[in-house]
């Protein structure tokens, strides 16, 4: 820091003096003259108070003479006592209102009691008098300096130095300026010009070491701070901004040094424990660094950071639960930070809440869109919630942009999944498709030939089953399943070709004898063709809109089979149509007493709620309908839009976000944006 009395009196003034001398005043007496010369030998030889009292005879004698105040209030300024000092310049400055040294002489004192705005305005008054003068610049610029008017302090000083170029206590004092106002390259330029021109007499190296530090030149500050160091070992702020900097140049040995020789000298450095148990954490020091966030955290309760970076240690830890914790606790302070949603989203994934996970795959993709890594987690989601048409469409996304072969080996197992999946739904022929897409990405990959082989049978392409079956077992030689669907298919193939031969030569022989299909018909072949004829005719009133007669069909349909659920459901939807809730409700009721996870009576059963404004009937409905069938995007919409109607605008947009993660619908997703941003614009 600028020592105020040493370099802004002393030097400013002696500066002064020898720039620009004062004569004696016309008015002076000859007595009064010859006291003031006898009172500048006293003031040679520093006796200032013998010299304040002679030169006190000389205003007794001669009391209007400018340079005898003049003279007395430099004196006063030598021994400290600024009023008196100041006094006298004011009464000098009347009697020679344009003298421009008694203004500078009254700025430096009112500088070093603290008046910086007086100050100013007698410096100025002296630049208005005496423009020429440039050394008055210096004046200006040191009392900005204090004024915090860093912007004018940088003029002044550059003015000033322009006209002394070699001037080392401007050049250092503009170099500080520049740290204050944050224009650290600057800072560091001038430091760098002054210490090659004076190395011996250079001093300011924590400075110099900081500037360095703030424009990361970790390597020139680490040499610069640690001369400072050497000559102030103690400094708490050196060795702080030291054990930084070798933090950032990776050197984390020297760094834990220095951190733990800066908590010596003050342990109560609470802000450093942040950076302190970076530094731990990075070194594997787990459970320190825990102990030091926490330390930090009792006094900054709101740092997000903190909060995150316990979370990352814990996650190091394997500790996902305490981790998740300290993640949400991060969020909740600050909901913005993009790599806060991402440790939330991987630590939900862990955990198997696929619900969260892909909610904040979704935030973090709105700020990177573009992230491989963050699509690809994403997509692992959706497969995991078994939306397996979801997470198939991202994956080719993703290998659009770039290839990857882990994505690949993702995209496979998908398509594998859904392939199973469809032919567990009987809709071999869509099977079929997912389980060539798969074959044609890993051709190795036996369970895509095995399903392949599966969904070909039931289509009743025996030879490509085969060939399918054969396939798998040698690809996976150890497999038993696979060995023993293998031979079994085998059987079945040639009793397959057996029968066919027997059936050729039975229609080669001539007979006119009928077979009597009537020995094997079913018992209850008229009553499945009543049922289907009810059915249909159920079916076409529907159609026509004669929705009574269609009722009146179904329910005697369901009579021949009182476990179709399907038609039950035909029921309960007309009357759902037809406003009846007690008789929909009834029957969305019987079919889910036969079916538990039936997910379109739960969901009907929702929308009758809503309907009657039975909101938390209605949320139950759909929650359950998510329980069962995750990848469904409609019962979040569904519950979505039940939240909003109650008021709930945070649930609302919940699963809002959650319904655009899994609806590929543009018109819809047009629809639900619109939303999202009417009830984010309520929310602020």
């Amino acid at each position: 820091m600028m020592d105020k009395k040493k370099l802004y009196i002393s030097l400013a003034i002696l500066c002064t003096l020898s720039a620009m001398s004062t004569p004696a005043d016309a008015k002076m007496t000859k007595e009064a003259h010859a006291l003031y010369q006898q009172a500048c030998a006293y003031e040679y030889k520093s006796d200032y108070n013998t010299a304040i009292k002679i030169i006190q005879q000389a205003l007794d004698l001669n009391g209007e003479d400018a340079m005898l105040y003049t003279k007395i209030a430099g004196l006063y300024s030598d021994i400290g006592e600024y009023e008196k000092s100041l006094s006298a310049y004011k009464k000098a400055v009347k009697l020679r209102p344009n003298d421009a040294f008694i203004y500078i002489s009254m700025g430096n004192i009112l500088q070093t009691i603290g008046d910086y705005e007086n100050a100013y305005n007698a410096f100025k008054q002296a630049q208005t008098i005496y423009p020429e003068y440039k050394y008055n610049y210096l004046n200006i610029a040191n009392v900005e300096y204090f004024r915090k008017n860093y912007k004018n302090a940088t003029e002044y000083y550059n003015a000033f130095l322009s006209a002394y170029p070699e001037h080392m206590e401007a050049s250092e004092n503009l170099a500080n300026v520049y740290i204050l106002s944050n224009q650290f390259d600057k800072a560091c330029e001038m430091y760098s010009n002054i210490y090659k021109k004076y190395p011996s007499a250079f001093t300011e190296f924590e400075k110099y070491g900081i500037a360095l530090f703030e424009t990361k030149q970790y390597q020139a500050a680490a040499e610069i701070l640690e001369k400072a160091l050497d000559a102030n070992e103690n400094s708490e702020l050196i060795n702080a901004k030291l054990a930084l900097t070798y933090q950032n140049m990776g050197e984390n040995e020297k760094a834990l040094k220095s951190f733990e020789r800066t908590f010596m000298l003050n342990p109560n450095l609470t802000a450093l424990k942040f950076d302190y148990a970076n530094l731990l954490g990075n070194m594997g020091k787990s459970e320190e660094a825990i102990e030091q966030y926490k330390a930090y955290l009792i006094s900054f309760p709101d740092d997000a950071n903190a909060y995150r970076n316990l979370g990352l240690v814990y996650k190091n830890l394997g500790n996902n639960d305490l981790a998740l914790f300290n993640f949400e606790k991060s969020y909740s302070k600050d909901s913005s930070n993009l790599e806060t949603k991402k440790e939330l989203a991987l630590s939900y994934h862990k955990k198997k809440d696929y619900v969260n996970a892909l909610k904040f795959y979704n935030f973090a993709l709105k700020t990177e869109p573009e992230n491989t890594d963050l699509l690809a987690n994403k997509a692992l989601t959706l497969h995991a919630m078994n939306n397996y048409v979801a997470a198939i469409e991202l994956y080719k996304e993703i290998l659009t942009q770039q290839p990857n072969e882990r994505i690949e080996q993702n995209l496979t197992a998908a398509s594998i999944a859904y392939g199973y999946n469809l032919y567990d739904k009987e809709d071999f022929g869509q099977a079929i498709l997912y389980f060539e897409d798969a074959i044609d990405l890993s051709p190795r990959e036996a369970s895509a030939h095995f399903g392949y082989a599966m969904a070909n049978a039931k289509m009743g392409c025996t030879d490509i089953a085969l060939a399918s079956y054969e396939k798998a077992a040698m690809l996976a030689p150890g497999n038993i399943e696979y060995a023993t669907a293998l031979n079994n298919f085998r059987e079945q193939y040639k009793n397959q070709i057996s029968e066919s031969v027997k059936e050729e030569e039975i229609a080669s022989e001539e007979t006119n004898s009928k077979n009597d299909l009537s020995i094997i018909t079913p018992i209850a072949t008229e009553a499945v063709s009543t049922y289907d004829t009810l059915i249909q005719k159920g079916d076409d009133y529907y159609r026509q809109q004669k929705y009574n007669e269609a009722i009146d069909s179904y329910t005697k349909a369901v009579i021949f089979t009182p476990t179709d659920k399907v038609t039950m459901l035909k029921i309960a939807n007309i009357y759902k149509l037809l406003g009846n809730n007690t008789k929909a409700l009834s029957f969305y009721d019987k079919i889910i007493e036969l079916d538990k996870n039936c997910t379109d009576a739960y969901f009907n059963k929702g929308l009758v709620f809503a309907n009657q404004k039975n909101y938390s009937e209605a949320i139950i409905c759909f929650e359950k309908v998510i329980e069962l069938s995750p990848e469904n995007p409609y019962a979040y919409y569904s519950l979505a839009l039940t939240y909003e109607l109650q008021d709930n605008s945070k649930k609302a947009l919940e699963y809002y976000y959650l319904y655009i993660g899994l609806e590929s619908d543009e018109k819809m997703l047009e629809i639900v944006n619109k939303k999202i941003k009417q009830l984010e614009a309520n929310k602020d």
